[in-house]
Parts: structure tokens; sequence; C-alpha cells
């Protein structure tokens, strides 16, 4: 495949030393697409199907046929789960790299994924859940961008809307792809100031934030929109990891949180105390706290990228929006 050449004139926004690295290039149809499983299993009926979805969009998809020796709540070994993604990250044929699915089990590769020299070509990881240890590693460490987006085991058999495969396909395709998120409501007084943040976004799945904490995967939080969301944990132990996250400075410097989805967490006796808790936590927060956000384990799963710019409107009607800021190409023949 010849190497690109940037267009002249073009428009591209002036680069910081900050943001120099983090352009990525978009998918254009005929790329290959690898999969990997760098937490738990899946049906290998749901990885084929996945598969067969991303081939009906116009993509190629390779993974290895050793990606499923389940072992207990692993797909593999630590160790091929590790070259695997290895293997992915730095193959320079591949334009992007989705995970099978989330579970548990990245946190495990971290100490590995540390030590690996930051690949030669650029590409996107995608997945979300178990997934946001790695991510923060590409953010942080590598300074790429990464999507917070469904699973390859969410692709099966039609599981995601219509809409929402629509939304997932264009933020893989279009240089100038923005999601707008308007369904915000403000949790607290430093979320109803009107107000207007510039940042990133950082984050992901609560459980998956506290267990980094004190590793050098840590969360990066400083001037970041933290994104949380959360499933089956229930109300106390949602509190037990905001106010460890809370002693561990996280949101002290942090410029705002939003709020995906907080599913199930009910109690022995069918009550559920979720909502509650999230709810007393955030509004003594001093930085601005949004709930509503449609992302996470629910029914609606829109893509969001961390490490790209995003726009956080604060106020009575608050908005957010996050680009992709894709590099400048011209289309590769």
């Amino acid at each position: 495949m010849s190497k690109l050449k940037k267009p002249k004139n073009s428009a591209r926004p002036k680069l910081t030393n900050s943001n120099r690295r983090s352009f990525i290039s978009p998918l254009q149809k005929g790329d290959i697409i690898e999969i990997i499983a760098p937490g738990s299993g899946a049906p290998l009926e749901n990885l084929e199907a996945g598969a067969k979805t991303l081939r009906n969009w116009g993509y190629q998809v390779i993974y290895d046929p050793q990606i499923l020796k389940p072992n207990i709540y692993l797909s593999n070994s630590d160790d091929y789960r590790f070259q695997a993604f290895k293997k992915a990250m730095t193959n320079e044929e591949s334009k992007a790299v989705w995970c099978l699915r989330g579970g548990y089990g990245s946190i495990r590769l971290l100490p590995a994924v540390q030590k690996m020299a930051i690949p030669k070509t650029k590409k996107l990881l995608i997945g979300f859940s178990d997934i946001c240890s790695l991510h923060a590693v590409i953010n942080q460490k590598w300074k790429w961008p990464s999507l917070h987006a469904s699973l390859i085991d969410r692709l099966a058999f039609d599981k995601l809307s219509v809409e929402n495969q629509k939304e997932l396909k264009q933020s893989l395709t279009q240089f100038d792809f923005k999601n707008e998120f308007n369904q915000l409501v403000p949790m607290n007084a430093a979320a109803k100031k009107n107000k207007k943040i510039t940042s990133s976004i950082v984050g992901g799945n609560l459980v998956v934030v506290v267990s980094t904490l004190g590793t050098p995967s840590q969360l990066v939080t400083k001037n970041k929109i933290i994104l949380l969301e959360e499933i089956g944990e229930r109300g106390y132990r949602v509190d037990r990891c905001l106010q460890q996250m809370k002693q561990a400075g996280l949101f002290d410097q942090a410029a705002a949180v939003v709020l995906g989805d907080f599913l199930t967490g009910h109690e022995a006796d069918g009550k559920n105390h979720v909502k509650y808790t999230v709810d007393e936590f955030f509004k003594n927060l001093k930085i601005p706290a949004f709930t509503g956000l449609e992302t996470g384990h629910g029914e609606i799963q829109r893509p969001l990228f961390f490490g790209t710019r995003a726009v956080l409107t604060c106020g009575v009607k608050p908005q957010m929006v996050v680009y992709s800021e894709y590099e400048i190409h011209k289309p590769r023949k």
C-alpha cells in the first residue's frame, strides 16, 4: 500500500506540542480491521457474526483462529492475549483493532503494555468496559486517540440498533465527524453555571478506572472531562469506588464529570440505591457533573472518542460535542 501524501493548503487546525501526535487516519472501505480479545471471551458464533457485520460494512476482517481458548473467565492465557494485542497494534497493514468483549482481564496485560515501544503506525483501538484500561495507556503514554464504542460481541446478530450502527460507521469514516450529546442533565450547582469547557475525555467503566489507581496506568484527570459508567454494582460498591477516586485526588483538578449508564445493582430485597448514591455524591462536587450521556452497557451505545477535542457547554441547556480530529488525507486507491 503506497504512502499517503498530505493535500496542499489543507485546513487542518494549528498543531501545538500537546496535540501534535493526536491525529489518526479515518477508515475507508477495504481497510483491514483486526479483532482481539484482551479480556473475557465470547461464543464463537458471536465472533463470527460480529466479523460478518464488519465485512458487510466493507472492511476486511482478520483474527487469530486461536483467539478463543477460554481460561475460566479469560479468553486465553495472559501471554497469548498480550502477544495478540502487541501483534495487532504493531501490524502496519491493519487500520483498526476492535475488541471482541470486555468482561475482565485487560488489567492483567498492563505491565507488559506499559513496556511496549510506541508502534510506528497509528490506528484506532475500539471497545469499552474492561477495555478502558487499555484506552488509558494508549491515550496517556502513546498520545493516540481511541474510540469508546460497542464491542464485536454487540455487533453480532443486529444487537445494536440501526441508528447506533449508522453513527458508529460514521465515526469510523467521516473526517469531520462530531458527536453531539444533548440529553445531559446537571447534577450540581457548578453544572448549572454558564460555562464552556474545551478538553478531552478520559475514563470509562467506574470499577476499571478505580482498579488502575496507584499503578503506572492510573488515569490522568487534570483539566479532563471524566466519563464514568457502570453495570451490576450495588449502591455501596459504587460509593466505595467514587470515594476512592475522590480520596486519590482524581476529581481535584478535573474539568468536569459526565455520567453514562449506571445499570442494575439491585439489593437482595429488590431495592436499588445506585441512583441515590450517585446523586448524593455528585451534588456536592465542586466541578460540573452531568448525567444522561448515552453510552455504557445499555441498549443505546453511542460512540465517542478519547483523546480528541470535546466541548462541554454547562448551564440550563447543557451539551457536549466530541470531535474525531482525523488526519486530513486524500482517498487511498
